[in-house]
């Protein structure tokens, strides 16, 4: 009896001490950036702006389509994949995209949170564009053209299906990208995977001339 008497007092201390201890808030959630991965700011901090929302929106369903397998079968069979489903003329010629991979591969990464909110979004309204309209025009048609223009490796675009579905899907991503403007806001919202996720759209040889 007195065993019995002694460990429902435990219990009941531990239980005490549980309820005293400050529970978690998603803002204390932090999203570790691994110190040996150098991210360009300006590819951090881009500010997409509500003109680019069809623009995104097309890109990210078209990779989401695209199977695992292709992508992980290597760049001559994610071309093919692209001329069987008219999305690449085979006679086209095509720019190669020379720019290393600037972020790692979700896989790799041991500390990825990722924090959603988004009251901060609909609280703020329209983005005013820090790029001029020719600009961001510009840089709207390179996205838009970019599957049937650039060679990108199917590594980095399996990469870059990885973060949006960490992020939660095709419309999550979009809605994320055009409400952070910097990089601690994507920070902030998104996690990791929000900068990683810009800097590898940004990062790609064709999108960087037109964005820059």
């Amino acid at each position: 009896m007195k065993f019995l008497l002694t460990t429902a007092g435990l219990l009941a201390s531990l239980s005490s001490l549980a309820l005293a201890l400050p529970s978690p808030t998603p803002q204390e959630v932090t999203t570790v950036v691994p110190s040996d991965i150098e991210i360009d700011e300006s590819l951090a901090s881009y500010n997409f702006t509500p003109a680019f929302t069809s623009s995104l929106d097309e890109l990210f369903n078209l990779l989401d389509s695209i199977p695992d397998s292709v992508l992980e079968s290597g760049d001559d069979a994610l071309n093919q994949w692209f001329i069987d489903n008219d999305l690449r003329d085979p006679t086209a010629p095509l720019l190669i995209d020379t720019n290393p991979d600037v972020t790692p591969d979700l896989d790799s990464l041991d500390n990825l949170d990722i924090l959603i909110s988004d009251s901060d979004l609909a609280e703020r309204g329209v983005v005013v564009a820090r790029a001029t309209a020719w600009k961001i025009a510009k840089c709207v048609a390179s996205i838009v053209q970019l599957i049937a223009t650039t060679a990108v490796p199917a590594a980095k675009l399996l990469k870059i299906k990885k973060y949006i579905k960490a992020l939660g899907g095709v419309q999550e991503s979009v809605k994320l990208m055009l409400g952070a403007t910097t990089k601690a806001e994507k920070l902030k919202v998104g996690g990791t995977a929000l900068v990683y996720l810009s800097a590898e759209i940004l990062g790609i040889s064709s999108v960087k001339a037109a964005c820059f």
